[in-house]
């Protein structure tokens, strides 16, 4: 009995796996042209896209390619707004919404979504298609779909404006905004024609940021904008205490996302200063620059730089040219405004520092024989700061070229309106320079620690001098080289 009972049971898993599979009916609105008309609002059903199939002009809303297609339609009797869902809570379906015949269908504005749900702005005597789309077998079956009549968002109309406060938040669906009979769009955006309004009355003045979506700012019975920025933008505005403001949060057609409308205070702004050259001096002009650190980079209205000595230079540009007639230590205060009134002020010292050494003389003996060693002498002239200077002393070779570096001397030359500094070098004349019958000799004096560049004022740094007759050393002739 056993082993005939485990045959049979055997055999029935057999003829089950060979089977032809059950074939499922095609549900209500499988086809464009079959599709389940809605009559009366609010309506709810559950649909089954079990064994739905596609037909060759079904559209693929968003680039979803599905296997099968539900059609629903409903022809709206006037103007208004209509909320629609379909969801199965489950990845692989897709609403879309449709107007238009077959094989000329347009999609609604970004009028697909995924297990969701979309608001049509209806028309009075157009007819609207949803189209539930699967993505394939795996992921059909019954799903909750629902139409019914939205109303706008309580503050859809400017005369509706709802209160608010600085700071906060407010998260408005602007799906369920629509314009106003004569609602002029957003200047800085003339595609953001739905919106919503609110209201703000400040107990003191302030300088105030909205961000979020389009938006525009009016003061209360005027049709003029205050400010207006775009999306991911922030509109700044001052706000007077006790007056009303209005602003416009708004979005075009094509959005459907919702958003989050943000209100403060704006940041603080900072005032810096710069300088070209980094190091002024009063040999040259300095470009000084105001820069406003706004977060918002707005441009600035006007900018005030105080010198500390009486001297007031104004920098609405952002920078102004000055040639300063003194160094020394300035106590620089920068004040910047920007556009929508706030204003930041900064104070730091600004040392003012000339660099001017110079070769003011260069002497070498007039005569010389070779072999013999003379005294060189440089005179340092500095009128500006004590400074640690460099001189270096070159022999140079015929025709100004094969320099060769005789000494270099590092000492502290003190400023002085009429003294130098004296540094002392020694050359032993060479049987060579008796063949030239003359040598001639460079300095060049540089501040320690700059090089090249470290001197305000570089054409005065390098004096020439020849010692005109060189004779042939005592009791012998020159030789060539």
């Amino acid at each position: 009995m056993f082993r005939r009972a485990g045959l049979t049971a055997i055999a029935l898993a057999v003829a089950a796996v060979f089977a032809p599979a059950v074939a499922h009916a095609a549900p209500a609105g499988d086809d464009f042209d079959s599709a389940a008309e809605i009559t009366a609002l609010p309506h709810s059903a559950t649909l089954d896209t079990t064994g739905s199939t596609k037909a060759d002009d079904d559209p693929n809303p968003c680039y979803f390619w599905g296997k099968g297609s539900v059609w629903q339609k409903y022809t709206a009797p006037n103007d208004g707004l209509l909320r629609v869902s379909a969801r199965r809570g489950a990845f692989g379906s897709m609403l879309a919404v449709y107007t238009g015949q077959r094989g000329a269908l347009g999609l609604e504005p970004n009028g697909c979504v995924q297990d969701g749900g979309y608001t049509v702005h209806a028309k009075a005597g157009t007819t609207y298609y949803f189209m539930v789309v699967d993505y394939s077998d795996q992921y059909s079956g019954p799903l909750s779909f629902t139409l019914r009549q939205a109303a706008p968002e309580p503050n859809d109309a400017q005369a509706s404006a709802t209160a608010v406060q600085v700071p906060s938040t407010q998260q408005p669906d602007l799906t369920l905004a629509t314009a106003e009979p004569g609602e002029a769009p957003p200047t800085c955006d003339t595609t953001a024609t739905r919106s919503v309004w609110y209201r703000y009355t400040p107990t003191q003045a302030k300088v105030v940021e909205v961000s979020g979506t389009v938006i525009s700012v009016h003061r209360a019975g005027e049709t003029a904008e205050l400010a207006c920025a775009q999306r991911y933008s922030r509109a700044l505005f001052p706000a007077a205490a006790n007056e009303t403001y209005l602003i416009r949060a708004a979005t075009s057609e094509t959005v459907t996302d919702r958003v989050q409308v943000q209100f403060r205070t704006a940041p603080a702004i900072t005032a810096s200063l710069s300088t070209w050259p980094d190091r002024p001096t009063v040999l040259s002009d300095t470009t000084l620059g105001v820069w406003a650190g706004d977060l918002n980079s707005l441009p600035l209205a006007s900018a005030t730089i105080d010198l500390g000595d009486g001297t007031v230079l104004r920098a609405d540009s952002g920078r102004v040219v000055h040639r300063f007639t003194r160094d020394g230590d300035y106590r620089v205060t920068t004040t910047a405004t920007v556009a929508d009134g706030r204003t930041a002020t900064n104070t730091r010292t600004l040392q003012v520092r000339t660099r001017d050494v110079s070769v003011a003389a260069l002497t070498v003996p007039a005569s010389a024989r070779a072999g013999q060693t003379k005294p060189i002498k440089v005179s340092i002239a500095n009128t500006r700061t004590d400074e640690d200077v460099t001189v270096t002393l070159y022999r140079v070779g015929a025709n100004g070229q094969q320099e060769r570096t005789i000494g270099s001397l590092t000492q502290r030359v003190a400023a002085s309106a009429q003294g130098w500094t004296e540094f002392p070098f020694a050359y032993s004349y060479r049987e060579e320079d008796a063949t030239a019958g003359q040598v001639t000799f460079r300095v060049r004096a540089e501040v320690s620690g700059f090089g090249w560049s470290g001197d305000d004022k570089g054409d005065d740094n390098e004096a020439r001098a020849t010692t005109t007759s060189v004779r042939p050393a005592a009791g012998g002739s020159a030789l060539a080289n």
